[in-house]
């Protein structure tokens, strides 16, 4: 078997290696676009006139309205569960994201877990955003509009 017999199979097998590693960080870097926006942080809020919401903000409403002001009161000024206006200026996004998902048990009851109900989970940097909105007093208890 000559040299070059023995070099070719070489050159190949190292090619090949360089391409399955090329591949492997592009798949993790493409995995970074697409991880769980709580990596972000929470998103920025806009009220305007007292009751008008950004986009985002006002499907965090409606979602809040839907899943939460049952136990949280109609504007999150609280009811059976705590006021989370006022909770979210003593706790973490982080900790607000994990409380959302997993559930949390408390002093009079406890918030169910929502991590199997994923319009809730798709949707809670949006609450996130209308109850800081509301924690911050960019919005009071009031019915809000959406933005035009």
């Amino acid at each position: 078997m000559s040299t070059l017999n023995r070099v070719v199979p070489i050159i190949e097998m190292l090619t090949m290696k360089k391409l399955i590693l090329s591949m492997t960080v592009a798949i993790a870097l493409s995995n970074l676009a697409i991880l769980p926006a709580q990596a972000a942080g929470p998103k920025p809020y806009t009220v305007t006139n007292g009751n008008k919401l950004d986009v985002d903000t006002y499907k965090g409403y409606k979602l809040y309205r839907n899943w939460c002001a049952r136990c949280h009161g109609t504007y999150g000024q609280g009811l059976a569960g705590p006021n989370l206006a006022a909770s979210l200026n003593k706790i973490s996004y982080e900790e607000f994201m994990k409380t959302v998902a997993a559930g949390k048990t408390g002093q009079i009851g406890m918030m169910p877990a929502w991590q199997s109900n994923q319009t809730v989970m798709q949707g809670r940097d949006n609450i996130y955003s209308y109850l800081k909105a509301r924690a911050d007093g960019a919005i009071g208890e009031v019915k809000p509009e959406k933005m035009q």
